[in-house]
Protein backbone atom coordinates (compact mmCIF):
# COMPACT_ATOMS: atom_id res chain seq x y z
CA UNK A 1 0.00 0.00 0.00
CA UNK A 2 1.23 3.20 -1.15
CA UNK A 3 0.42 6.77 0.10
CA UNK A 4 -1.30 8.35 -2.82
CA UNK A 5 -2.08 11.88 -1.90
CA UNK A 6 1.41 13.34 -3.10
CA UNK A 7 3.31 14.05 -6.14
CA UNK A 8 5.94 11.01 -7.07
CA UNK A 9 9.02 12.01 -9.92
CA UNK A 10 7.41 9.80 -12.88
CA UNK A 11 10.42 10.29 -15.46
CA UNK A 12 13.25 12.81 -15.73
CA UNK A 13 12.33 15.81 -18.10
CA UNK A 14 14.21 14.50 -20.96
CA UNK A 15 12.61 10.93 -20.72
CA UNK A 16 9.66 11.89 -22.07
CA UNK A 17 8.92 13.35 -25.76
CA UNK A 18 6.48 12.37 -28.48
CA UNK A 19 6.59 9.36 -27.98
CA UNK A 20 4.76 6.87 -25.36
CA UNK A 21 6.65 5.81 -22.42
CA UNK A 22 5.26 3.49 -20.17
CA UNK A 23 6.25 3.15 -16.20
CA UNK A 24 4.43 1.84 -13.28
CA UNK A 25 4.35 4.10 -10.06
CA UNK A 26 3.32 2.48 -6.96
CA UNK A 27 1.29 -0.12 -8.69
CA UNK A 28 -0.27 2.06 -11.36
CA UNK A 29 0.53 1.18 -14.92
CA UNK A 30 0.64 4.28 -16.46
CA UNK A 31 1.38 6.30 -20.04
CA UNK A 32 3.16 9.62 -20.73
CA UNK A 33 4.18 12.36 -23.17
CA UNK A 34 4.37 15.28 -24.26
CA UNK A 35 1.29 17.46 -26.48
CA UNK A 36 3.13 19.07 -29.90
CA UNK A 37 3.26 22.35 -27.17
CA UNK A 38 5.25 20.11 -25.07
CA UNK A 39 2.90 20.19 -21.72
CA UNK A 40 3.46 16.72 -20.05
CA UNK A 41 0.47 14.28 -20.01
CA UNK A 42 0.35 11.21 -17.98
CA UNK A 43 -2.57 8.83 -18.40
CA UNK A 44 -3.33 4.98 -17.03
CA UNK A 45 -1.69 2.80 -19.46
CA UNK A 46 -5.41 0.89 -19.67
CA UNK A 47 -7.86 1.51 -23.05
CA UNK A 48 -11.15 1.39 -21.44
CA UNK A 49 -12.49 -0.91 -24.01
CA UNK A 50 -10.96 -3.90 -24.10
CA UNK A 51 -8.74 -3.13 -21.12
CA UNK A 52 -5.00 -3.36 -23.27
CA UNK A 53 -1.86 -1.06 -22.59
CA UNK A 54 -2.31 2.04 -24.57
CA UNK A 55 1.34 2.38 -24.43
CA UNK A 56 1.07 -0.09 -27.43
CA UNK A 57 -0.75 2.40 -29.87
CA UNK A 58 0.22 5.81 -31.21
CA UNK A 59 0.26 9.34 -30.61
CA UNK A 60 -2.24 11.19 -32.96
CA UNK A 61 -1.53 14.63 -32.51
CA UNK A 62 -1.91 15.42 -29.06
CA UNK A 63 -4.27 12.27 -28.56
CA UNK A 64 -3.47 8.59 -28.22
CA UNK A 65 -5.03 6.01 -30.54
CA UNK A 66 -5.25 2.76 -29.16
CA UNK A 67 -3.40 0.05 -30.94
CA UNK A 68 -5.85 -2.53 -30.78
CA UNK A 69 -9.56 -1.05 -32.18
CA UNK A 70 -7.93 2.07 -33.02
CA UNK A 71 -10.28 4.24 -30.48
CA UNK A 72 -8.83 7.37 -29.64
CA UNK A 73 -8.17 9.14 -26.62
CA UNK A 74 -7.03 13.47 -26.66
CA UNK A 75 -4.68 14.55 -23.61
CA UNK A 76 -7.81 15.49 -21.50
CA UNK A 77 -8.92 11.58 -21.62
CA UNK A 78 -12.05 12.69 -23.37
CA UNK A 79 -12.67 9.74 -26.17
CA UNK A 80 -12.60 11.36 -29.29
CA UNK A 81 -12.91 8.98 -31.59
CA UNK A 82 -14.23 5.07 -31.98
CA UNK A 83 -13.86 4.03 -35.66
CA UNK A 84 -17.59 2.96 -36.97
CA UNK A 85 -19.62 5.24 -34.84
CA UNK A 86 -20.56 8.81 -34.54
CA UNK A 87 -21.80 9.62 -31.24
CA UNK A 88 -19.54 9.38 -28.10
CA UNK A 89 -20.71 8.95 -24.88
CA UNK A 90 -19.03 12.07 -22.50
CA UNK A 91 -18.75 9.13 -20.05
CA UNK A 92 -16.37 7.21 -21.98
CA UNK A 93 -13.11 8.64 -21.40
CA UNK A 94 -9.70 7.42 -20.21
CA UNK A 95 -7.97 8.29 -16.24
CA UNK A 96 -5.82 11.07 -16.53
CA UNK A 97 -3.24 12.21 -13.88
CA UNK A 98 -2.32 16.22 -12.71
CA UNK A 99 1.30 16.44 -13.93
CA UNK A 100 3.90 19.26 -13.95
CA UNK A 101 7.46 19.61 -14.90
CA UNK A 102 9.68 21.27 -12.50
CA UNK A 103 13.42 20.62 -11.96
CA UNK A 104 14.02 18.67 -14.45
CA UNK A 105 11.76 15.81 -13.69
CA UNK A 106 8.20 15.24 -14.47
CA UNK A 107 5.99 15.22 -11.34
CA UNK A 108 2.37 12.56 -10.84
CA UNK A 109 -0.23 13.05 -8.39
CA UNK A 110 -1.96 9.79 -8.38
CA UNK A 111 -5.42 10.88 -6.13
CA UNK A 112 -8.03 13.52 -6.36
CA UNK A 113 -6.82 16.08 -9.11
CA UNK A 114 -8.85 18.79 -7.09
CA UNK A 115 -6.44 18.14 -4.58
CA UNK A 116 -3.01 18.41 -6.61
CA UNK A 117 -1.27 21.16 -4.40
CA UNK A 118 1.70 21.99 -6.70
CA UNK A 119 2.95 23.40 -3.28
CA UNK A 120 3.30 20.18 -1.91
CA UNK A 121 5.90 19.24 -4.08
CA UNK A 122 9.49 18.62 -2.51
CA UNK A 123 10.86 22.15 -2.57
CA UNK A 124 14.67 21.48 -1.91
CA UNK A 125 14.54 19.60 -5.86
CA UNK A 126 14.61 23.35 -6.75
CA UNK A 127 18.98 23.05 -6.45
CA UNK A 128 18.39 20.66 -9.49
CA UNK A 129 17.71 23.84 -11.76
CA UNK A 130 19.07 26.86 -10.17
CA UNK A 131 21.07 29.37 -11.21
CA UNK A 132 24.66 28.99 -10.63
CA UNK A 133 24.80 25.31 -9.95
CA UNK A 134 25.62 22.69 -12.79
CA UNK A 135 23.14 20.20 -13.06
CA UNK A 136 23.56 16.62 -13.34
CA UNK A 137 20.80 13.46 -13.19
CA UNK A 138 20.35 10.40 -14.12
CA UNK A 139 18.27 7.31 -13.50
CA UNK A 140 18.07 3.34 -12.37
CA UNK A 141 15.96 0.70 -10.96
CA UNK A 142 16.27 -1.07 -8.18
CA UNK A 143 14.66 -4.46 -7.36
CA UNK A 144 13.81 -3.60 -3.51
CA UNK A 145 10.90 -1.52 -1.65
CA UNK A 146 11.50 2.17 -1.45
CA UNK A 147 11.17 2.51 2.05
CA UNK A 148 14.68 0.32 2.24
CA UNK A 149 16.10 3.06 0.02
CA UNK A 150 15.10 5.42 2.38
CA UNK A 151 16.58 3.73 5.58
CA UNK A 152 20.17 3.88 3.69
CA UNK A 153 20.36 7.48 2.53
CA UNK A 154 18.49 8.56 6.22
CA UNK A 155 21.64 6.69 7.75
CA UNK A 156 24.83 7.09 6.10
CA UNK A 157 27.16 5.72 8.76
CA UNK A 158 27.19 2.84 5.39
CA UNK A 159 29.84 5.00 3.64
CA UNK A 160 32.14 4.24 5.45
CA UNK A 161 32.28 -0.04 4.81
CA UNK A 162 30.42 -0.06 1.31
CA UNK A 163 31.44 3.35 -0.60
CA UNK A 164 35.34 3.70 0.71
CA UNK A 165 36.12 3.53 -2.81
CA UNK A 166 34.15 7.06 -3.73
CA UNK A 167 32.48 8.90 -1.07
CA UNK A 168 33.17 7.02 2.22
CA UNK A 169 35.78 8.13 5.21
CA UNK A 170 35.95 7.05 8.33
CA UNK A 171 34.41 9.92 10.32
CA UNK A 172 31.21 9.17 8.37
CA UNK A 173 30.79 6.34 10.90
CA UNK A 174 32.70 7.65 14.12
CA UNK A 175 31.34 11.33 13.61
CA UNK A 176 27.89 11.24 15.69
CA UNK A 177 24.82 12.39 13.78
CA UNK A 178 22.50 15.10 14.87
CA UNK A 179 19.18 13.89 14.35
CA UNK A 180 16.21 16.47 14.58
CA UNK A 181 12.53 15.15 14.59
CA UNK A 182 9.18 17.23 14.25
CA UNK A 183 5.90 16.83 12.89
CA UNK A 184 6.96 15.32 9.20
CA UNK A 185 10.91 17.14 9.63
CA UNK A 186 13.55 14.69 9.57
CA UNK A 187 17.41 16.16 9.34
CA UNK A 188 20.31 13.91 10.23
CA UNK A 189 23.60 16.43 10.58
CA UNK A 190 27.54 15.56 10.43
CA UNK A 191 30.05 17.94 10.92
CA UNK A 192 33.35 16.16 10.46
CA UNK A 193 36.21 18.26 11.06
CA UNK A 194 39.69 17.55 9.74
CA UNK A 195 39.41 14.21 8.24
CA UNK A 196 40.69 12.55 5.54
CA UNK A 197 38.57 13.55 2.27
CA UNK A 198 36.70 10.74 0.33
CA UNK A 199 38.35 9.68 -3.00
CA UNK A 200 35.78 11.55 -5.01
CA UNK A 201 36.46 14.38 -3.32
CA UNK A 202 39.91 14.56 -3.88
CA UNK A 203 39.26 13.87 -7.80
CA UNK A 204 36.21 16.62 -7.86
CA UNK A 205 38.10 19.23 -6.10
CA UNK A 206 41.92 18.25 -5.97
CA UNK A 207 42.55 18.63 -2.09
CA UNK A 208 45.66 17.91 -0.87
CA UNK A 209 45.12 17.71 3.01
CA UNK A 210 42.46 17.01 5.29
CA UNK A 211 39.25 18.73 4.87
CA UNK A 212 36.29 19.83 7.18
CA UNK A 213 32.91 17.98 5.92
CA UNK A 214 29.68 18.56 6.37
CA UNK A 215 26.90 16.07 5.48
CA UNK A 216 23.24 17.24 6.28
CA UNK A 217 20.32 15.19 5.06
CA UNK A 218 16.84 16.50 4.56
CA UNK A 219 13.71 13.77 4.69
CA UNK A 220 10.08 15.19 3.01
CA UNK A 221 7.50 12.13 2.99
CA UNK A 222 7.02 9.92 1.21
CA UNK A 223 10.26 9.10 -0.84
CA UNK A 224 12.20 12.17 -1.20
CA UNK A 225 15.74 12.49 0.26
CA UNK A 226 17.99 15.70 0.12
CA UNK A 227 21.41 15.84 1.39
CA UNK A 228 23.55 18.74 1.43
CA UNK A 229 27.35 18.15 0.91
CA UNK A 230 29.93 20.56 1.49
CA UNK A 231 33.66 20.31 2.24
CA UNK A 232 37.10 22.45 2.37
CA UNK A 233 40.53 22.34 3.48
CA UNK A 234 40.89 22.15 7.01
CA UNK A 235 40.76 25.48 8.68
CA UNK A 236 39.58 27.18 5.75
CA UNK A 237 36.79 28.93 4.47
CA UNK A 238 37.25 27.78 1.02
CA UNK A 239 37.95 30.70 -0.75
CA UNK A 240 40.63 29.06 -2.83
CA UNK A 241 39.28 25.17 -2.64
CA UNK A 242 35.95 24.26 -1.79
CA UNK A 243 33.47 21.07 -2.65
CA UNK A 244 29.61 21.90 -2.75
CA UNK A 245 26.93 19.56 -4.40
CA UNK A 246 23.59 18.19 -3.35
CA UNK A 247 22.62 14.53 -3.52
CA UNK A 248 18.92 14.61 -4.74
CA UNK A 249 17.09 11.49 -4.46
CA UNK A 250 13.61 10.57 -5.62
CA UNK A 251 12.96 7.00 -4.41
CA UNK A 252 9.25 6.58 -6.59
CA UNK A 253 7.90 3.08 -5.70
CA UNK A 254 7.08 0.81 -8.54
CA UNK A 255 5.86 -2.17 -6.99
CA UNK A 256 5.74 -3.47 -3.12
CA UNK A 257 9.75 -4.66 -4.27
CA UNK A 258 10.74 -2.16 -6.67
CA UNK A 259 11.87 1.11 -7.16
CA UNK A 260 12.63 3.93 -9.90
CA UNK A 261 15.61 5.61 -8.18
CA UNK A 262 15.75 9.45 -9.66
CA UNK A 263 18.80 11.22 -8.55
CA UNK A 264 20.24 14.64 -9.25
CA UNK A 265 23.48 16.07 -8.40
CA UNK A 266 23.74 19.91 -8.70
CA UNK A 267 27.08 21.46 -8.24
CA UNK A 268 28.44 24.59 -6.92
CA UNK A 269 31.93 24.73 -8.73
CA UNK A 270 33.79 24.32 -11.66
CA UNK A 271 30.77 25.17 -13.99
CA UNK A 272 32.27 24.76 -17.22
CA UNK A 273 34.39 21.50 -16.25
CA UNK A 274 32.54 19.00 -18.75
CA UNK A 275 34.91 16.43 -18.16
CA UNK A 276 34.46 16.65 -14.46
CA UNK A 277 30.56 16.19 -15.25
CA UNK A 278 31.11 12.65 -16.16
CA UNK A 279 33.96 11.55 -13.48
CA UNK A 280 31.20 12.47 -11.29
CA UNK A 281 28.06 10.73 -13.07
CA UNK A 282 30.72 7.39 -13.01
CA UNK A 283 31.51 7.96 -9.49
CA UNK A 284 27.71 8.11 -8.39
CA UNK A 285 26.73 5.86 -10.63
CA UNK A 286 29.28 3.43 -9.05
CA UNK A 287 28.26 4.53 -5.80
CA UNK A 288 24.69 3.85 -6.03
CA UNK A 289 25.24 -0.05 -7.68
CA UNK A 290 27.12 -0.63 -4.50
CA UNK A 291 23.79 0.31 -2.67
CA UNK A 292 21.55 -1.37 -5.45
CA UNK A 293 23.50 -4.89 -4.97
CA UNK A 294 23.15 -4.44 -0.86
CA UNK A 295 19.25 -3.62 -1.20
CA UNK A 296 18.35 -5.92 -3.48
CA UNK A 297 20.26 -8.63 -1.40
CA UNK A 298 18.21 -7.05 1.91
CA UNK A 299 15.41 -7.46 0.06
CA UNK A 300 15.45 -11.06 -1.25
CA UNK A 301 15.68 -12.14 2.84
CA UNK A 302 12.83 -9.51 3.67
CA UNK A 303 11.03 -11.72 1.29
CA UNK A 304 10.87 -14.68 3.12
CA UNK A 305 10.95 -12.90 6.94
CA UNK A 306 10.10 -9.28 8.47
CA UNK A 307 12.19 -6.85 9.00
CA UNK A 308 10.56 -6.81 12.51
CA UNK A 309 12.90 -10.17 13.46
CA UNK A 310 16.13 -7.88 13.63
CA UNK A 311 17.03 -7.75 17.43
CA UNK A 312 19.83 -5.15 16.99
CA UNK A 313 19.26 -1.13 17.18
CA UNK A 314 21.45 1.92 16.87
CA UNK A 315 20.64 5.66 17.43
CA UNK A 316 21.55 6.17 13.45
CA UNK A 317 17.91 3.63 13.27
CA UNK A 318 16.12 6.99 14.65
CA UNK A 319 15.48 8.63 11.83
CA UNK A 320 14.71 5.55 9.18
CA UNK A 321 12.20 4.42 11.77
CA UNK A 322 10.28 8.22 11.85
CA UNK A 323 10.35 8.40 8.36
CA UNK A 324 8.62 5.20 8.22
CA UNK A 325 6.26 6.21 11.01
CA UNK A 326 5.46 9.10 8.87
CA UNK A 327 4.71 7.26 5.85
CA UNK A 328 2.65 4.87 7.78
CA UNK A 329 0.44 7.61 9.45
CA UNK A 330 0.01 9.26 5.92
CA UNK A 331 -1.57 5.65 4.50
CA UNK A 332 -3.64 5.69 7.62
CA UNK A 333 -5.19 9.26 7.06
CA UNK A 334 -5.86 8.49 3.22
CA UNK A 335 -7.84 5.08 4.05
CA UNK A 336 -9.50 6.91 6.95
CA UNK A 337 -11.11 9.60 4.88
CA UNK A 338 -11.53 7.24 1.95
CA UNK A 339 -13.95 5.21 4.63
CA UNK A 340 -17.57 6.06 3.61
CA UNK A 341 -19.65 7.87 6.38
CA UNK A 342 -22.19 6.14 8.25
CA UNK A 343 -25.31 7.43 9.03
CA UNK A 344 -26.50 6.19 12.37
CA UNK A 345 -29.65 8.07 12.83
CA UNK A 346 -31.39 9.11 15.98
Amino acid sequence: MFAKECWYVAALSREVGRSLLSRTIANEALVMYRTEAGQPVVMLDRCPHRLVPLSAGKLVGDAVQCGYHGITYNHDGRCIKIPGEHQISAKFCSTTFPAVERWGFIWVWLSDATAADESKLPQDFHWGTEPGWTPLSDYLRVEGNYQLLVDNLLDLSHEAFLHMGTIGNAAVAETPAETTLRGDFVQVARYMKDCGPPKLFVRAAGFTTNIDRTQRIIYTPPCYVVIEVRAVPTGTDGAERKLEWWVLNALTPETDRTTHYFWGLPRGFAHDDAELTEMLRAGILRTFEEDRVMIEAQQRVLDKVSLDLRTVYTKADQAPGRARSIVSAMIAREHQSAQPVTDTGS
